[in-house]
């Protein structure tokens, strides 16, 4: 799974266009089974379509299941961050900071994959710091889903300095034990990022980009749900 997320990042597999396993096998130098199970996974995911005879194809994200995902997301991270503030011990709020920094050296050096995965690793520990394992595995298989529009469509509207930079308000606030503030920083970081996604996957699909409003509403109608 690892990597054809990387082969998308890349721009080297594309939604919509067949692609085999020995054609990917051979791209990693390694036999077909690993490759035919991890495809298995993520087909068993709905994130790629077998055709028999044919190979396979990359599942495009439609702006609807993008708007979706950050509606859930918003839904279960808006309350775990302010949770996180008032619950986390000194130890994990180490760990926190230690994500934090980790997020902004990856981002110093520019490297677009290295960037998302300490993203993902800061949003996790925040979520495990708040005590609900369900809603961890839950993120992280929407994030898996949402990586393949590409981390590059993720960072490509931004620069990834400032995609770091929109943790800072919401990281600081958990540090202070500020419930109201990193509530409403992780509501907002979400909210941004769902809008960048959502016109990404508008413009993949052609769809008409008025509908980037009546979608990315469907985000701040689960954070104000949340309250």
């Amino acid at each position: 799974m690892a990597a054809v997320r990387r082969a998308i990042t890349a721009g080297e597999m594309e939604p919509g266009r067949l692609y085999s396993v020995q054609q990917l096998a051979s791209a990693m130098d390694v036999s077909r089974s690993p490759v035919r199970e991890g495809l298995l996974r993520l087909g068993e995911a709905g994130l790629i379509r077998f055709h028999r005879n044919r190979g396979f194809e990359i599942v495009e994200v439609s702006p609807d299941d993008v708007a979706e995902i950050f509606a859930v997301r918003t839904a279960l991270e808006v309350p775990a961050a302010r949770r996180a503030a008032r619950l986390a011990a000194p130890e994990e709020l180490d760990r926190i900071r230690a994500r934090w920094e980790a997020l902004h050296e990856a981002a110093g050096t520019g490297d677009l994959e290295a960037t998302a995965e300490a993203d993902e690793g800061l949003h996790r520990a925040l979520l495990l710091v708040a005590g609900n394992a369900q809603a961890v595995q839950l993120v992280e298989r929407l994030r898996t889903t949402t990586s393949f529009l590409g981390v590059v469509a993720a960072t490509s509207r931004r620069p990834v300095g400032e995609l770091a930079r929109e943790h800072d308000a919401l990281v600081r606030a958990v540090l202070a034990r500020d419930e109201a503030e990193a509530a409403r920083a992780m509501r907002e970081h979400l909210a941004s990022t769902a809008q960048r996604l959502v016109a990404q996957a508008l413009r993949a699909q052609r769809t008409p980009e008025e509908r980037l409003e009546e979608l990315t509403a469907q985000v701040w109608g689960a954070a104000a749900a949340g309250y």
